[in-house]
């Protein structure tokens, strides 16, 4: 069963290893498929249109935005759902968005939200929402040359309805990031914005997060602190929260330990219930290898443990830190510390979740 008047919008270029997968996981939901193809070289229109869909073709410009509301202008169906080619939809069903639509249509200038599952360089998965679902209404456009955000009459959207709609995203794996060099093409489309943008934050926040994943760390805390410091005595928008997470792990890379502390506290008197960052801080702990503060370690992941997974409506993070990644973390302190009862314990219940780095751990120490 289709849900009445969506169309799914893409842009696309050399996205043949996945655009079938991305399409098929949508096509159940919508009535019309619009991919605006910015330049492949492979096949990926031809397997696009062999699908139904409505193949559009428009010259790379470096905007993202330009691109994205190009593809909603040729999108004819009430409302729009975007989805990138590295995506698939692998929660929801028609009932859903057809309700999400009506609760959009009941509120002007509000629009729905999915959850992103993302697996991250790391191997680790995080989970994050967006703005995605929205009326074909002129009033409603994307800003931004990258990291492109969704505006009702050129401000941002207030008001976001939740759904339960889940998509998985394959594309920052870190083979796709090397194939594709998408941190450099980031980056200089970044630096581009940021020097014609009159509200830098966000944009700081971004090229903090670009510097970090590429390992540049001194650069990640330069833009990182122009961010926090700007949030901090403005809007403190939702943003804030993970930046502060990513400078915490940008001290531990740095081994500035009092910086860390300091970030910990003011992030944890603002976000009391984000469990990502007392996980964060039990890292820096351990990393800190400071005799003083190795007994706080088992305080910390017993308190992530405690707190249970961070909520993905509110915040970036990653799955585990409330629980298996804890329960390792703990396991590894009390085995270390000989209390080795202790160590299988929390093996035991990080393994039960199916972390396989703790069943193996766990096997050594039994055997």
């Amino acid at each position: 069963m289709a849900t009445a008047g969506i169309s799914l919008c893409m842009i696309v270029k050399n996205e043949s290893e996945f655009i079938e997968q991305a399409v098929l996981s949508a096509k159940p939901f919508v009535q019309e498929i619009v991919v605006v193809d910015t330049g492949s070289t492979d096949q990926t229109p031809v397997l696009a249109e062999n699908l139904g869909a409505k193949v559009f073709r428009k010259e790379w410009n470096d905007n993202f935005s330009e691109m994205r509301n190009y593809s909603i202008e040729m999108a004819t169906k009430p409302y729009i759902l975007v989805m990138d080619a590295d995506e698939m939809l692998v929660e929801g069903n028609a009932e859903a968005l057809q309700r999400l639509c009506e609760n959009i249509e009941e509120n002007p200038g509000s629009a729905g939200i999915i959850t992103i599952i993302n697996e991250t360089m790391s191997g680790d998965t995080s989970s994050t929402t967006v703005v995605r679902i929205f009326p074909r209404d002129e009033r409603y456009r994307y800003t931004g040359k990258i990291h492109e955000q969704l505006t009702f009459l050129g401000k941002p959207i207030q008001l976001t309805v939740h759904s339960q709609i889940q998509v998985n995203h394959l594309g920052y794996s870190a083979l796709q990031m090397t194939k594709k060099n998408k941190y450099e093409r980031n980056l200089v489309l970044l630096m581009s914005e940021l020097s014609e943008h009159s509200d830098p934050s966000y944009i700081q926040f971004q090229i903090g997060r670009t510097f970090y994943v590429m390992k540049d760390y001194v650069q990640a805390e330069h833009y990182l602190n122009k961010c926090i410091e700007t949030e901090l005595q403005s809007s403190r928008r939702n943003f804030l929260s993970a930046a502060l997470l990513t400078m915490g792990y940008c001290c531990i890379h740095m081994r500035k330990f009092n910086d860390l502390s300091d970030y910990y506290q003011l992030a944890i008197d603002l976000y009391p219930n984000y469990t990502d960052l007392y996980f964060m801080y039990g890292v820096g702990l351990i990393e800190s290898r400071n005799i003083h503060a190795f007994k706080e370690i088992p305080d910390v992941f017993n308190k992530c443990t405690e707190m249970g997974e961070a909520s993905s409506i509110k915040y970036e993070t990653v799955k585990g830190v409330g629980s298996f990644k804890a329960h390792y973390n703990l396991a590894l302190f009390y085995e270390l510390t000989g209390q080795l009862e202790k160590a299988v314990h929390h093996y035991q219940l990080s393994s039960r979740d199916g972390y396989a780095q703790a069943k193996e751990r766990l096997q050594r120490l039994l055997h």
